[in-house]
């Protein structure tokens, strides 16, 4: 079954009252989230390599009458609706996860090497991308994010839509050059980036996990944070998030993508990923049964890493 006939379907039968999907941006190369609620308006939702947002951050804002939604979900979507299911943001059984296997996103900086290019001299063929005629690697092209990641389909869904195999891809490890550098070169280079940061919350914004009501870096009372982006509240901003994140981040890189001038924040957040993973084996968003590593009691735990 397409994407087109589940959803449509799904809203034809009232199974939802929403679709959450993508639908065509303004600009090129461009889509932007759109909760479909009629049937004739499928014709119009969209997926493809330009499909970067995590469609889970807005499960959270559905607007009044939406019960039950269906959500257009590649693998970190899905992974993101599970941590939030896990979480008590989302009920379960209010949420239809339409499954769809990713063949990676596109890196949209990546394409601005060409000038004036239009959405119609690109195309995707297997494992390679054609930009005016001339076929490329679709690897090179990928965003960070997707080079990187673990699960392209999603491990939990109620409907697996868009059949086929999806391209396989060399998973890179992102943090290996920078864990075999010194420590000073690592402070630097964290130092160099995160000086650039203007603090305009992009990144948090983005985030399908981060939905507190009031953000720490706004608190007045107590104060955490001054409003100008310093470097030394830039650190407490971007460490503070990522230990908020610990255990829950699920590595969409949503935060990276949103970013104004494309500082690769998530390398923070996945190092406290890996040591969550090799700590307590546990990683978001992909079993909604697992125990939660931070709020888990055990008595044979060896606490190993403490000593």
């Amino acid at each position: 079954m397409t994407l087109h006939d589940a959803a449509r379907k799904l809203l034809e039968e009232h199974k939802v009252q929403g679709v959450l999907g993508y639908r065509k941006g303004s600009l090129p190369f461009r889509t932007r989230p759109y909760l479909f609620r009629d049937p004739c308006e499928i014709e119009e939702l969209v997926f493809t390599p330009f499909c970067g947002l995590n469609l889970a951050r807005y499960l959270l804002f559905l607007p009044q009458g939406i019960e039950r939604v269906a959500i257009v979900a590649k693998g970190c979507d899905g992974r993101a609706c599970v941590a939030l299911v896990r979480e008590n943001r989302l009920r379960r059984e209010n949420l239809l996860i339409l499954g769809v296997p990713c063949p990676g996103m596109v890196d949209t900086r990546k394409l601005a090497e060409w000038e004036g290019l239009k959405e119609h001299e690109v195309t995707l063929r297997g494992g390679e991308i054609v930009v005016r005629g001339v076929a490329y690697p679709l690897a090179s092209f990928l965003d960070a994010s997707c080079r990187r990641c673990r699960y392209r389909s999603p491990l939990v869904y109620d409907i697996l839509v868009e059949g086929g195999e999806v391209p396989s891809l060399p998973q890179e490890d992102t943090l290996r050059e920078l864990r075999s550098l010194p420590e000073e070169k690592r402070w630097e280079f964290f130092r160099k980036e995160l000086s650039r940061c203007i603090r305009c919350y992009a990144c948090r914004n983005a985030c399908p996990m981060c939905y507190c009501k009031e953000c720490f870096a706004e608190s007045h009372k107590p104060s955490f944070l001054h409003p100008s982006p310093t470097l030394r509240d830039n650190f407490v901003f971007h460490i503070g998030r990522a230990m908020h994140l610990a255990g829950r981040c699920v590595e969409c890189g949503a935060c990276e993508r949103a970013c104004p001038l494309g500082i690769p924040i998530a390398t923070m957040f996945l190092a406290v990923s890996d040591t969550v993973r090799e700590h307590f084996a546990f990683e978001a968003g992909v079993d909604v049964t697992a125990p939660a590593p931070f709020v888990t009691y055990r008595e044979d735990d060896p606490n190993a890493f403490i000593r």
